[in-house]
């Protein structure tokens, strides 16, 4: 093939902690299938899986690195309290061991095309980083509303990327590609029962007039978190791609446990080696409009 026949193919990672090792395994399945994307659009963990891979670290690789790795290695390298700044920890931990994991490397190191999303602390509006630090970028999307802090980056205060979409596959429609790929591990609508509670939550007669008071909550710990389940009730969860494919991982393990990451991995190959026969006819057929000659 030529440069300008050649296939384009976005996947978008969504969060989940330990879940997220599932793009791991899933990412694996897509190179074995000649499908290798060319764009990754990352929140939360799934940003940090996405970076990695963007800096051409093999599935391979990440998934040694993976096994090795136990909750009293994360863990008490992200512990810095930080209540006063409106979450339970600071995040200047967090930040650090992001910025060891990517080796201090910025959005100009990448090979592949990255953006890692993020949510705006103080509108709910969804933010698309893509230049400038990566792990200060990871860590503003990795922010969990009530656990770590807001991060400020150009002049916005910026948190967890999932508060706008799950599996953020939509940041991909803007763009030429073929074929894109959601790939959820766990924080989707239908996984999480906190994003089912909230909407059970709604259905009653009071829900209004809650949802109203969470959004107006003030700017600390509590402010921080009320407003986050406001937005999330508010439907920001509920974004979807018009042109894409969801592919859901359901990795059997705590977000938690990362001890137990070969687990999520398999089940990031399961789902995809599933999906791969969809997958293949949908490129075919994008490629062959594509290519169709001009009528006229």
């Amino acid at each position: 093939m030529t440069s300008d026949l050649k296939p384009s193919i976005g996947v978008a990672l969504g969060g989940g902690s330990a879940r997220g090792y599932a793009h791991i395994g899933a990412l694996a399945t897509l190179e074995r299938h000649g499908l290798a994307p060319d764009v990754v659009v990352g929140t939360s963990f799934g940003a940090v899986i996405g970076a990695l891979y963007a800096l051409r670290r093999t599935p391979e690789a990440m998934e040694d690195q993976a096994a090795r790795l136990r909750r009293r290695d994360v863990l008490p390298h992200v512990v810095d309290f930080g209540l006063h700044r409106g979450g339970l920890f600071a995040g200047e931990r967090l930040e650090a061991y992001f910025d060891r994991l990517v080796e201090g490397r910025t959005f100009d190191d990448l090979s592949r095309t990255l953006l890692v999303t993020a949510t705006d602390a103080d509108t709910g509006e969804r933010v698309l980083l893509r230049e400038g630090s990566l792990a200060r970028a990871l860590r503003a999307s990795a922010s969990l509303p009530g656990v770590f802090a807001p991060v400020e980056i150009e002049g916005r205060r910026l948190m967890d990327g999932g508060i706008g979409t799950p599996v953020p596959l939509d940041a991909l429609d803007a763009l030429d590609l073929d074929l894109r790929i959601g790939i959820g591990a766990g924080s989707d609508g239908e996984d999480s029962g906190t994003i089912r509670a909230v909407q059970r939550a709604l259905r009653h007669p009071w829900g209004a007039r809650v949802h109203a008071a969470m959004g107006r909550a003030g700017s600390g710990y509590v402010g921080s978190l009320s407003r986050a389940l406001a937005w999330t009730a508010e439907g920001y969860l509920a974004t979807q791609s018009e042109a894409g494919h969801q592919v859901h991982t359901r990795p059997p393990i705590h977000w938690l446990r990362f001890d137990r990451a070969e687990e999520a991995i398999r089940a990031g190959e399961r789902a995809l080696e599933h999906a791969i026969p969809a997958l293949r006819a949908a490129l075919l057929e994008a490629v062959r409009v594509r290519t169709l000659p001009a009528l006229g």
